[in-house]
């Protein structure tokens, strides 16, 4: 017996935690309501992120989606990355096990 498995992409954004609502709005918007929200730290471009304070803390959510709706995710988050924000995007290839709780293969 094979097991089924569905692709499409993961998406990890790391965002200011300052733009958290807003990002959960988009990705609401584009009908990604499934992700998971970690507390991110490290050094960067835009310096020492720690946490000691609003301004220095980030966040990361971990999306999975379809190939078309990361295009249009990545699309959207450019236009915020033109007006300034800082949000750092990468993405990967993934196949899903559990494809009954994942809207990318449904």
């Amino acid at each position: 017996m094979s097991t089924k498995m569905c692709t499409g992409k993961s998406i990890q954004i790391i965002i200011n935690s300052t733009f958290e609502n807003k990002l959960i709005h988009i990705l609401k918007k584009n009908g990604l309501t499934g992700y998971t929200q970690l507390s991110a730290r490290g050094d960067g471009s835009s310096g020492v992120q720690d946490g000691h304070s609003e301004g220095e803390s980030n966040v990361m959510f971990i999306v999975l989606a379809s190939n078309s709706a990361t295009n249009t995710l990545m699309e959207q988050l450019n236009q915020y990355r033109n007006m300034g924000y800082h949000i750092f995007v990468y993405t990967h290839d993934a196949e899903v096990l559990n494809s009954d709780k994942i809207q990318i293969c449904q």
